[in-house]
């Protein structure tokens, strides 16, 4: 069966909390699934995502608006289905290359009511009085309007 405008992100099934996978994963944005290979079937492929929103503790440097690829989708079961133009919440690891990242658990559709919420508060957890040092530099953790 062919499904126009449909791309599949393929993993085992995951016993893994939301905070788990937001924990395990160095990268979590909420992103808008912009484009999709012109061949779903090939053995592995990459999606394009417009970032929405990121958390300052798990950013990557991301910022809002820029555009990323997601890799490591393939078109075997077991699969989950990922629509063009359709929200995401993305759990990613980088890759070698700039602005390329690697799906590190399968994306969640942000339809469901409070995950946006949910991801928030673990990622947000305690960090309104949280500093971190990176390099020579002291960063508020939370400079999100959702940490405050």
């Amino acid at each position: 069966m062919l499904l126009i405008g449909v791309s599949f992100a393929c993993y085992a099934p995951s016993l893994d909390s939301l905070q788990e996978q937001a924990y395990r994963s160095a990268v979590v944005i909420e992103g808008e699934v912009q484009e999709l290979p012109a061949n779903a079937s090939a053995e592995t492929y990459s999606v394009s995502v417009r970032v929405l929103d990121v958390w300052p503790t798990n950013s990557g440097g991301l910022e809002r608006q820029q555009l990323v690829t997601v890799g490591d989708f393939s078109s075997e079961a077991p699969c989950v289905a990922v629509k063009k133009n359709h929200r995401y919440i993305f759990f990613m690891d980088p890759t070698e290359e700039p602005l390329v990242f690697r799906a590190s658990f399968a994306p969640r559709e942000t339809v469901e009511k409070n995950l946006k919420k949910d991801v928030e508060r673990v990622l947000c957890e305690d960090c309104g009085a949280q500093n971190r040092v990176i390099g020579n530099e002291e960063k508020e953790l939370c400079e999100s309007k959702y940490c405050k």
